[in-house]
């Protein structure tokens, strides 16, 4: 190496002192974790468009139901008034001809009074129960146009979210093979600490960083010493609170 042999002493001793044995290795495995970190966090994206798709959906096909029981309780109710009406259709024909017998053969005149005034008021009630079919079949003729027009608007929200859910579907299916894949790359420490972690479903994943001293989900003060280790060192460390794996700034 001629004149440059002590220069390249030096580097070479400077190159043990800040960057360990292993650090570029380490560093290949960090930034497989970042990666592994991403593809995490849009399998979640992925996940929560297919949720509000399928929330789309449900609010709809609940409102369909709501219009399919509300359609049922009208029915009902129309066939009760209806009940109501020939029922009360008969008594009245029934005070009517009671009213018209007595008044043939000359009987009580309050009696002939109190059947007819009882005939009037069945006949107001058979008026009340009339207004009442109208109303209700009204409401049933808007509840089916209502419907039919929830019914296609069901058929065309249908098909945008299948194909966003598939589409969706398709980028889960591939961040997890690239998931897979990542994990069966690692070294068997880095492994069996990623499936540690994993097993514990952290919210927002199992990854951190050191911010300002802290871990930074959930600022648990961190030593100067760890610090150094993780950020510089690039060793594979977990928080001692959240259990989170620490990533390296520059990983």
């Amino acid at each position: 190496m001629g004149d440059n042999a002590p220069q390249y002493d030096y580097v070479k001793r400077l190159h043990f002192i800040f960057w360990p044995k292993g650090f570029e290795l380490s560093a290949e495995w960090f930034f497989k974790l970042k990666e592994f970190d991403s593809l995490g966090k849009m399998k979640a994206s992925h996940l929560k468009v297919i949720k509000e798709q399928e929330g789309r959906l449900s609010k709809l096909s609940d409102k369909r139901q709501e219009q399919i029981s509300e359609a049922s309780t009208l029915k009902s109710e129309l066939l009760s008034v209806q009940q109501s009406y020939f029922e009360t259709e008969k008594k009245m024909n029934t005070c009517e001809e009671q009213a018209s017998r007595l008044h043939s053969i000359g009987g009580d005149q309050a009696k002939i009074e109190a059947f007819k005034q009882e005939a009037a008021d069945l006949e107001n009630k058979l008026f009340e129960y009339i207004e009442r079919t109208e109303v209700i079949q009204a409401s049933l003729e808007d509840n089916k146009t209502f419907l039919a027009g929830l019914e296609n608007t069901l058929k065309e929200i249908e098909l945008e979210v299948n194909q966003e859910v598939q589409e969706n579907q398709t980028g889960i299916s591939q961040a997890e093979l690239r998931m897979k894949l990542i994990k069966e790359e690692l070294p068997p420490n880095f492994k069996a600490t990623l499936e540690s972690t994993l097993k514990k479903n952290l919210a927002v994943g199992s990854f951190t960083r050191i911010d300002n001293g802290s871990c930074f989900f959930c600022r648990y003060k961190i030593s100067r010493t760890d610090e150094s280790e993780i950020d510089m060192q690039q060793l594979l460390k977990l928080c001692p609170q959240c259990s989170r794996i620490f990533l390296p700034y520059g990983s």
